[in-house]
């Protein structure tokens, strides 16, 4: 489905029944709530973020089609492509549809379709802002951050990953459809930190923590390009913020 580039009206999120078994969104179900929602999902989060996305397509999909076997994988993100897994993990389609027992019941969750959406639109917003930097801007954008450059298994992959998974998370959060952890773990060695069994408190959860207070701050599309003008942040770094956050350069 081509999603439009940019919308002429403000559309609602209308609320509707969509497919459940035992109270979770069924695969024919996300596929119909992407097909009828996306767009206006899409309008809210430029409402948010106060600018355009161009060019993006949105599907659902069975990630398992693609190879992808990652029960932390919700959606995929490739350049201007957005996939929403079909498989039948998420626990509602958006926070809003869970009662508010339910709600307080949940020590954390991101595990709503809406959310995963946010997420990848939040990965395909970063790559687009990197593109301006380099094409508009004429700012230097670090290698580790480059979408087709992987450094494998090193610290460079680890930091740039932990920094653009923090931008998604903070992001969704901020816009209220998740549930964020009542109380982060936070890694105080290296070993916590690349423990593979941490990955989600720490990638998807510490780093949203991490990052909020600079963001905050510097405000979201400016607070980007700082970070992907700087080199990310070392093992050392992450597990002491002011070290990190005290060495970025402004390239403004």
């Amino acid at each position: 489905m081509l999603t439009l580039i940019a919308l002429l009206f403000n559309p609602l999120i209308v609320t509707a029944d969509y497919p459940l078994k035992d109270g979770r969104p069924t695969s024919k179900g996300i596929e119909q709530y992407i097909e009828e929602q996306s767009d206006s999902i899409l309008y809210e989060f430029m409402e948010c973020i106060e600018d355009t996305v161009y060019n993006v397509f949105i599907y659902a999909e069975d990630l398992a089609d693609y190879g992808i076997d990652d029960s932390l994988e919700l959606g995929r993100y490739y350049a201007h492509e957005i996939y929403i897994t079909t498989e039948e993990s998420f626990l509602a389609y958006q926070l809003d549809d869970l009662p508010k027992w339910k709600k307080n019941s949940l020590e954390e969750s991101n595990k709503f379709v809406k959310a995963a959406l946010l997420h990848e639109l939040t990965h395909e917003y970063i790559n687009q802002v990197g593109i301006e930097m380099r094409s508009i801007d004429g700012i230097r954008v670090d290698p580790a951050f480059e979408t087709n450059i992987w450094i494998i298994m090193s610290y460079e992959t680890f930091g740039s990953t932990f920094i653009e998974e923090g931008i998604c998370e903070y992001l969704i959060e901020k816009m209220g459809e998740i549930i964020p952890p009542r109380k982060p773990f936070v890694p105080e060695t290296i070993e916590e930190l690349t423990n593979s069994e941490n990955r989600y408190k720490v990638v998807y959860k510490y780093s949203s923590v991490f990052l909020k207070d600079f963001l905050d701050a510097v405000g979201f599309k400016k607070g980007i390009k700082v970070l992907l003008h700087n080199p990310p942040p070392t093992y050392e770094e992450i597990l002491d913020p002011p070290q990190y956050f005290n060495r970025l350069k402004y390239p403004f």
